[in-house]
């Protein structure tokens, strides 16, 4: 009985070797009749040469490759980077878009710490995220100060003047334009709102002029009345003395 198993097995081996070793029986396909021939010879498309130039035919498959990258997990970063960059647009009082000249590592880390001891931030601007958040937007008006290589100066309060000063010291830094108190002004505008006296200032100086106008107008109304009053006194005065 062991022998016959033995035997066996030895035999299924061997069999399976043998069809292991063999060729694999590949026919060509079938010629199709000659029907068939001519239904696919006049069903074929005829489609006309691209007569495109070269770089919008390598543009265009550039383009689709680009978009068959892309993954809707950086579509999802993409979406989160270009929210963020306008939560940081929105939420500051004063922001300076500024043009970076190029400069070494040392020089880019002494301009952010004469920023900072100003009292404020930098912040590298990605314009294409930055276009993206700003598109239609109140904001939207920011576009055309985006361009070339650009940082964002931000700040949570409306410091001009100490802006000014700073970028005085960093000739690396050009003023572009700017957002200050949700209001878009260009290089001029801001450099001529540095030179305003504070808010605070100002209020008071309007105060000022407004309770002038307000005792003046009051003065004005109360004239006949002090007037009158006035010759009436001088009259009864008068008329004691004669009596």
């Amino acid at each position: 009985m062991a022998n016959k198993c033995i035997w066996n097995t030895v035999r299924l081996f061997s069999t399976t070797q043998r069809s292991m070793g063999r060729k694999v029986n590949i026919q060509k396909p079938r010629m199709p009749w000659i029907e068939r021939r001519i239904l696919n010879a006049v069903t074929e498309p005829l489609l006309p040469p691209d007569r495109r130039p070269l770089p919008e035919k390598c543009l265009e498959a550039h383009t689709i490759k680009e978009n068959a990258r892309k993954s809707e997990l950086e579509k999802a970063y993409e979406d989160f980077r270009i929210k963020e960059t306008f939560n940081e647009l929105s939420e500051h009082k004063m922001v300076a878009i500024c043009h970076i000249l190029p400069m070494t590592p040392r020089d880019f880390f002494n301009v952010r710490i004469n920023v900072h001891n100003a009292g404020m931030k930098l912040k590298f601007a990605n314009n294409r995220l930055a276009k993206a958040a700003v598109q239609n937007s109140r904001l939207r008006n920011l576009e055309p100060y985006l361009t070339s290589d650009n940082v964002f100066i931000l700040c949570e309060e409306t410091r001009l003047e100490q802006l000014m000063l700073a970028l005085k010291k960093i000739p690396e830094l050009q003023l572009l334009g700017g957002l200050v108190e949700d209001r878009i002004l260009s290089r001029a505008g801001m450099m001529d709102a540095a030179k305003l006296p504070p808010l605070d200032i100002m209020r008071g100086e309007l105060l000022t002029i407004l309770s002038t106008s307000a005792r003046k107008t009051s003065s004005l109304l109360n004239r006949h009345q002090t007037e009158l009053s006035a010759n009436l006194s001088q009259l009864v005065k008068q008329e004691g003395v004669g009596d």
